[in-house]
């Protein structure tokens, strides 16, 4: 079965009554509140084993509270790969977190010197994971 869009840059759903997916279609619909994650600042983002340069500060927030957790690589999926931090965002308030070379070269995922994605998830009140990926 295809589906095409309305015109314009809207989808607007409407469920009165309840509603029945079709049978196989394999279409399951999300409907939650999610936050938008925002990155503020990234104190240094190239970080080595020398004093000085040893650590990057990120400075983010999430337009909603939830739990959080931030880990290096993975699939864009929580829970995929090295957690560098967890803990509880409050709504729109900057979170500080310190990355530093020693989290970073004993985290599982390490292989050598290089480039590695940071991903930061915060959970909805309805259970939905919303990732952002740094790769500074």
């Amino acid at each position: 079965m295809v589906y095409t869009l309305p015109a314009g840059d809207a989808v607007n759903f409407g469920f009165e009554g309840g509603y029945s997916a079709p049978s196989g279609d394999g279409v399951n619909f999300l409907f939650g509140i999610v936050g938008v994650i925002t990155i503020n600042s990234v104190s240094r983002s190239v970080i080595g084993n020398t004093d000085g340069f040893d650590k990057s500060i990120i400075n983010w927030q999430s337009s909603a509270a939830g739990e959080y957790r931030i880990e290096m690589g993975g699939s864009g999926h929580h829970t995929s790969n090295d957690v560098m931090e967890t803990g509880n965002a409050p709504a729109s308030s900057e979170i500080e977190t310190e990355i530093t070379d020693t989290d970073i070269t004993t985290a599982s995922g390490y292989t050598a010197p290089g480039s590695y994605e940071f991903n930061i998830y915060v959970k909805s009140t309805d259970d939905i994971w919303t990732p952002y990926n740094y790769s500074g």
